[in-house]
């Protein structure tokens, strides 16, 4: 099969899917009690009745579900989000302004993860039972089972209030004036690091876990023993044989994680107060903001098929024997 007809397959797989979550998260949000009309009316209980009316008519809330969703999709097909119900914001707006910084933390992150689960994970298998790999197994059992939000704010106390290393919320220096735009992503840098270290503390220790596992699997099949017996140096075995097919499952959970983190962590962008699409995403279920969870629900999906389909491309290039 060739790139481009696989590319093509999986789009018809992937525009029903897309539809179908868009229905029932459509659905669900409209089931559950309350609605966007209870922010007005949490700010003013005496909201009379005709206001009431108005607002429902302005939002299209006065029309049967089927019809709401069908001209909320006529909409997204226009490219048109439309305008949060609490702000007035356009919702493009919205997540525009927050977007990059949830995709600077996820990235951040995830590198953080990878450089250190990938050796020490190695490293743990290959020295399988000694102290190494007992020292690497415990750590990862303790970030495994570490609350994220504790080590959050064990980071903001350390590093922050104690040593006064690093700020202690946002993901810039609030009110500050840029002399050049290296001044500025310094500072965004610096921001950058306890939540991106957290999160991917956190990342690593499930990570590590999962190297050494396949690390292990891997270290048990026939060619490993076939390339020792042809006379190729260990550290070849490891990192150009084993390494590369144990792998395959790293991509595969790294890849889908990628779009789902894409939703913010939510935990880690609250300890942190940090401008991401995940408080915006907590915020507006709160507060039934329905065509901002759309939007949201929308990106995250598509951001899940689009990595799952670079997955298969770079499984392809890891392991020559799988084609499409």
């Amino acid at each position: 099969m060739s790139l481009r007809t696989y590319i093509v397959r999986r789009l018809i797989i992937a525009i029903p899917t897309l539809l179908a979550i868009s229905i029932i998260t459509f659905s669900i949000i409209h089931m559950a009690p309350g609605g966007p009309l209870q922010f007005y009316l949490g700010l003013n209980p005496r909201t009379p009745p005709w206001m009431i009316e108005m607002l429902k008519k302005k939002y299209g809330l006065d029309k049967p579900i089927y019809e709401q969703y069908l001209r909320w999709l006529f909409m997204l097909i226009k490219g048109d989000l439309g305008y949060s119900y609490i702000s007035g914001e356009p919702v493009s707006y919205s997540i525009g302004v927050r977007v990059w910084n949830t995709i600077k933390l996820t990235l951040a992150s995830e590198v953080i993860a990878l450089s250190i689960a990938i050796p020490l994970g190695v490293i743990s298998a290959v020295k399988n039972n000694t102290l190494v790999d007992h020292v690497s197994r415990v750590f990862a059992l303790l970030g495994v089972s570490m609350p994220i939000f504790w080590l959050g704010i064990m980071m903001i106390y350390f590093f922050s209030l104690y040593l006064g290393i690093f700020p202690t919320f946002g993901a810039a220096t609030p009110g500050k004036v840029y002399s050049s735009i290296f001044e500025q992503w310094a500072d965004e840098l610096w921001h950058l690091v306890l939540p991106a270290l957290t999160l991917g503390l956190v990342r690593t220790a499930f990570l590590t876990r999962l190297v050494r596992s396949s690390v292990l699997g891997e270290l048990q099949m026939d060619y490993v023993l076939t390339a020792r017996m042809k006379g190729l140096k260990e550290r070849v075995v490891i990192y150009k044989h084993v390494l590369r097919n144990a792998l395959l499952p790293v991509v595969t959970v790294v890849g889908l994680s990628l779009g789902f983190m894409l939703s913010g962590a939510v935990i880690t962008e609250t300890v942190f107060a940090w401008p991401g699409m995940g408080r915006l995403a907590v915020w507006s279920t709160f507060n039934r903001d329905y065509p901002m969870i759309m939007a949201i629900t929308m990106i995250v999906s598509t951001m899940v098929v689009i990595f799952n389909f670079i997955t298969d491309i770079v499984y392809a290039l890891i392991d020559p024997r799988i084609r499409y």
